[in-house]
């Protein structure tokens, strides 16, 4: 299996998974022209696309989405919310609904799609499988639920939302309702949140961990990394652990 975060934050996401020569896009807030320059730099195959799957309705996941599947002949797949909620963005293209809980066949992929905690429609997080390794994509999240983490408890590799420092995003210049948002249970999970969850569903098969959906005014890669480094010290388990970027791709991962 494959991974590549292609972007990652406020100003666009998109994840590419791939097994087999066959690849399925998560989320996609980049433009054409920017997804195709990201994906050539690193050495993607967009023959290979077939799918792209959606997590949620904002911009940042959605708004490169209606270009890239009318241009690549994409299907796309998203909840009946998602939509509706974002119709006149994507524009012409074809849609297949899913609810919460399915699980879709994609050739040699198959995506588990969860329930997730956020402030939109329906949201979901993913769990990608090939014929023997996984990948759990959890960003966009304001609170783990049982259903979560049981989602993620076996995954190889894991993408997980580390959006913000509270100290940074209290003593920011955020909003009060904007901060309120961020730290709810519809906002998003902070460092620290985000090594909570990572010491709940570590285990010894857990071999790569990318952190995600980085807060570009409250939090640093620094600040991610050493949280996750300190709850990963605490289990005793030491997987290859990335920062995924909002300006850049990062490597392709293979396990």
């Amino acid at each position: 299996m494959r991974l590549c975060v292609l972007a990652s934050g406020s100003k666009g996401n998109c994840i590419w998974v791939e097994e087999e020569r066959r690849a399925v896009l998560l989320d996609n807030g980049l433009s054409y022209k920017e997804f195709s320059q990201r994906a050539k730099a690193v050495g993607l195959n967009q023959a290979f696309l077939k799918d792209v799957a959606v997590s949620h309705e904002h911009s940042d996941h959605v708004k490169g989405i209606g270009p890239l599947a009318r241009k690549l002949k994409l299907t796309v797949h998203m909840t009946e919310g998602a939509a509706e909620a974002a119709d006149q963005v994507i524009g012409e293209a074809q849609v297949k609904t899913f609810q919460a809980g399915d699980e879709i066949s994609l050739g040699p992929l198959r995506l588990k799609t969860v329930t997730g905690s956020h402030d939109c429609r329906d949201p979901v997080v993913f769990v990608v499988s090939g014929a023997k390794k996984s990948v759990g994509v959890v960003t966009d999240l304001g609170a783990a639920t049982n259903l979560v983490r049981g989602a993620i408890k076996d995954v190889d590799a894991l993408v997980l939302e580390s959006n913000h420092d509270l100290t940074m995003l209290l003593n920011g210049p955020y909003p009060l309702f904007l901060k309120q948002r961020v730290r709810s249970r519809q906002g998003h999970l902070s460092n620290e949140q985000a090594g909570d969850l990572l010491k709940e569903v570590c285990h010894s098969g857990l071999g790569l961990v990318v952190l995600a959906h980085l807060s570009e005014v409250n939090n640093t890669p620094e600040l991610a990394k050493t949280a996750a480094l300190k709850a990963l010290k605490e289990v005793g388990h030491r997987p290859t652990l990335a920062v995924a970027s909002q300006n850049m791709p990062t490597k392709i991962f293979e396990f």
